[in-house]
């Protein structure tokens, strides 16, 4: 907003500038380039941006490709495909076992964080352009990490955000491989799949669940293969070529939420007349409040996405205020999901999907597979994150497109029927996710509103000295200041997060528990 970039303004004039690090040898592509010494930004191609106007100085033109970037609807629809995922359909379980009310307060709560973190790192992203008198850079996640902290953050950074949308976008092919597996069956009586091991053959299903070839097969399904060359060919391109399809997707999950609520609605109301209470099958505390904490952090993955978005959203657009609707929106829907599947079914079921395709009803057929079809265009965001971020550290793009296109993709198809790689997804989200989506966010943020110019690397070592500089100079800023003591706050949440979730799984007397203990 112009009030924020004011703000920036009057923070960044009293700053020390800050050289990008580049990487030796390595290939300068459009977010490592200074402008030359006759003022000529080269950052001129079609992923560069043009700068705000209020930032001072003549505004620089804007690319020739401005309009085909996003608008503030574009933003908020990207934003909600985004958080949109199967994440969605653990809530009716979380509910229960917490209780409605800390369910409610978790999700809100959660929302209001990860729109303070977007928020600061948008800031951090134009202080950044400032301190580097580049006010056309593109810059991704990793080249933030990289200017502000050097190069081996920047390689933790990468290595995290790869493991964190490797993850989300493992969970998202899980579960639309099957829902398409199910989907076929509905339609056409039965599904197929290609058994690669102990021997190769053809095998077919005819049983509706969503699991319909049973668990740890060595198998490639139909479903899996539809849902693959979809993504493979949108992931092949850029965000902004991948509009239509965002477009199709929140029309179809707006479906998926009207059909979904007129179908568990009145198993609520049936079960809050049975139980003669107003919470049905739930309770408004439950019997495990923390155990939402990591639910609804999954839940709200966004902020990561949120330098990415910055380069491809238009000039002068109201960028926060889009997120910020998503946000809301989405809040919004988690906890009317949540709440009323709590109240319709309890704790019964891991995945809501599960009981609606046993169910004989049209509404739950149209909201699982309008649910299932919403989830696909959102899957390649993930691959395209992963691509764009890997091409900044690399300096390839082909290899980089290749590597984050094809790599998740392949893992899935060897191995997403199996319960222990399920578990690994499971637990690389809980071990990853939450420090990705807000604690590097917040202390890049931090290091950017701080005074101190970025020093050369020296091993780890030297990128804890800059950490360490960075949370003295930043406690100096007001806007550095609420990103430390955000930080602090989630840090220290998620580790608790950790620490619960490591117990439970110690404590299992078996794999399988613990297995289960993690899904």
């Amino acid at each position: 907003s112009p009030r924020n970039e004011s703000l920036a303004m009057r923070r960044v004039a009293s700053a020390d500038q800050v050289t990008p690090l580049v990487r030796p040898g390595a290939k300068e592509n459009y977010s490592r380039s200074l402008r030359d010494p006759a003022g000529q930004s080269p950052l001129s191609g079609s992923r560069s941006r043009a700068s705000f106007s209020s930032l001072g100085g003549a505004p620089i033109e804007a690319p020739k490709d401005e309009e085909n970037r996003f608008d503030f609807k574009g933003i908020f629809i990207l934003c909600v495909n985004t958080m949109n995922g199967p994440g969605l359909l653990a809530l009716p379980k979380a509910f229960a076992e917490c209780g409605l009310v800390p369910g409610m307060i978790a999700m809100i709560t959660c929302a209001w964080i990860t729109t303070a973190t977007s928020q600061i790192l948008s800031d951090a992203v134009l202080l950044t352009r400032q301190k580097t008198q580049d006010y056309d850079a593109a810059y991704e996640f990793t080249d933030l990490a990289r200017i502000h902290f050097g190069p081996t953050m920047e390689t933790v950074t990468v290595i995290m955000l790869c493991l964190t949308l490797g993850a989300l976008a493992i969970a998202q092919i899980t579960i639309v491989a099957q829902a398409l597996d199910a989907m076929i069956i509905t339609f056409y009586g039965q599904s197929y799949a290609l058994r690669y091991y102990p021997r190769m053959e053809m095998v077919s299903s005819e049983t509706l669940s969503l699991q319909p070839f049973g668990v740890n097969q060595m198998m490639v399904s139909l479903g899996f293969v539809v849902a693959m060359a979809i993504c493979i060919i949108l992931g092949m391109m850029d965000l902004t070529a991948n509009k239509l399809p965002q477009y199709i997707s929140f029309v179809l999950l707006a479906v998926s939420a009207v059909a979904l609520f007129a179908h568990i609605t009145p198993l609520a109301s049936e079960q809050m007349l049975h139980n003669s209470n107003t919470t049905g099958l739930a309770s408004f505390l439950g019997d495990d409040p923390a155990s939402i904490v990591g639910v609804a952090v999954f839940n709200f993955s966004i902020v990561i996405a949120i330098p990415s978005l910055l380069v491809d959203s238009k000039t002068g657009v109201d960028f926060i205020g889009a997120v910020s609707l998503s946000l809301i929106i989405i809040c919004l829907l988690y906890v009317s999901v949540g709440w009323i599947g709590a109240s319709g079914y309890g704790d019964a079921n891991d995945n809501l999907m599960a009981p609606m395709l046993e169910a004989d009803n049209l509404l739950a057929k149209i909201a699982c597979f309008s649910f299932v079809w919403a989830l696909v265009p959102p899957l390649p965001i993930y691959t395209i994150l992963i691509s764009r971020n890997l091409e900044q550290v690399m300096g390839q793009p082909k290899l980089a497109k290749i590597l984050g296109v094809f790599v998740p993709w392949t893992l899935s198809m060897f191995l997403y029927m199996s319960e222990a790689f399920g578990a690994f997804v499971v637990w690389t989200s809980i071990l990853v996710l939450g420090f990705t989506n807000y604690t590097l966010p917040l202390a890049i943020a931090a290091k950017a509103c701080s005074g101190s110019p970025a020093k050369k690397d020296h091993g780890r070592g030297g990128c804890c000295r800059q950490m360490w500089d960075g949370i003295l100079s930043a406690w100096s800023d007001e806007v550095g200041r609420k990103a430390l003591v955000v930080n602090f706050i989630i840090t220290a949440v998620l580790v608790v997060v950790v620490i619960m979730n490591v117990q439970k799984a110690l404590g299992a007397r078996s794999f399988e528990e613990a297995v289960d203990e993690a899904l």
